[in-house]
Parts: structure tokens; sequence; C-alpha cells
């Protein structure tokens, strides 16, 4: 069985250096943090317990393509395979449609039109940045609702 790992000491032990733009320099260029196709986290090749992934989500920014964690005095670079957030249902409320993530996450949008129909996916932006996809059931359910008659 493996050890247990202390994310937060292993965090704090990362580089804090500041940029000349009061931007947070990047810690490493290797990714410390994987995000796999079905929207399961890894740090350093391990399970990142979803409690975690859900507070490093908050923090999740997409630049120019390319995924980081970013608070005030780090920046750490996270690897996506497909979505960094994968949905997997939603609400329908007076305000929108309310998207429930993997890792309990709630993102709302005012109408359908935020929507992204792609050939393989259905994804929303939402915040940072972020692209999120709809799971496989989410995807087929708002299909039936929202596509077809």
């Amino acid at each position: 069985m493996a050890e247990p790992i202390n994310i937060a000491k292993q965090l704090g032990q990362l580089s804090t250096k500041h940029s000349d733009n009061n931007g947070v320099e990047l810690c490493s260029e290797t990714p410390m943090l994987e995000i796999n196709g079905e929207g399961e986290w890894f740090y350093l090749n391990s399970p990142l317990p979803a409690k975690f992934a859900k507070l490093f989500s908050s923090v999740l920014n997409c630049i120019d393509g390319e995924f980081f964690l970013i608070t005030p005095v780090e920046k750490v670079k996270v690897l996506v395979k497909r979505h960094a957030i994968v949905l997997v249902d939603y609400e329908a409320n007076e305000n929108g449609l309310t998207f429930i993530s993997s890792i309990g996450t709630e993102h709302a949008i005012a109408n359908t039109s935020a929507v992204n129909l792609l050939e393989d996916a259905i994804e929303i932006q939402i915040e940072r940045g972020v692209i999120a996809g709809l799971g496989r059931a989410c995807y087929y359910r708002y299909i039936n609702q929202f596509v077809t008659d």
C-alpha cells in the first residue's frame, strides 16, 4: 500500500519567487498535477482525494491552452489530458443551468448558448478560461433535452 501524500507540505516546498511584473513565476516546467480524461486528479502519479481536487480547482487557470494552479505566491503547471473539469450532472433553474462536476464543484451558466457542441464532445467555458466537458451520461441527457426534439 502506498504511503499517504502530504500535499500541503510538498506544495509548500515549492519556490515562491515573483517575477518583475508582479506576476508569479512558474515553480517548475514539470507538471506536478495531472488530470486524466475522466476528470480524475493525480499528484506525482498518485490519486488526489476529491476534497483536494475541489480545492485546487478553485485556483486552476487556463492560459494560452496551458493549465496552472496560480496562488498569490506560486504557480504550478498541470497536465490536462482532455478536459480539466468533467461535468456529470446539471439542474435547470430560474437562472439557467447549474452543472455539477465529478469533483463536486458547481458551475452556473445563464443559457444554453454558452454550450459548445462539438463532433465528439460538449464543452462549456467556465471560470478562469477553463473549458469543462460533459461526462458521458450528462452528455446524452443534455443532447436528449436540448438538442433533439
